[in-house]
């Protein structure tokens, strides 16, 4: 969980379009599905605004909320391949790169 002042912050609110300065009241950094549900909960239990960041693409500024929780997928990147299946599981966080 990060907050206001924390040294990586700054770096992890920001999105791909440099013209959204949105801030929220705290940022939680999910490594996985668990971290996710206990986001969802927090945020509704304390009635705030909720935002989800993946990749960091969102050029309308949607995944970063002013005043309010936000999720950061980035560490959600993991990409797994099945040849055989022909399939792909690619989390949620994962970008082109």
């Amino acid at each position: 969980m990060l907050v206001p002042g924390d040294d990586a912050f700054d770096e992890v609110r920001q999105v791909w379009n440099a013209r959204i300065d949105r801030e929220p009241a705290a940022i939680l950094r999910a490594t996985g599905p668990a971290d996710v549900i206990a986001a969802v909960n927090i945020a509704r239990l304390n009635d705030l605004p909720l935002s989800v960041k993946g990749g960091g693409h969102h050029v309308s500024g949607s995944a970063v909320c002013d005043d309010g929780l936000m999720i950061d997928l980035s560490r959600m990147n993991g990409v797994r391949v099945d040849p055989e299946a022909a399939t792909a599981r690619v989390e949620a966080g994962a970008t082109w790169g």
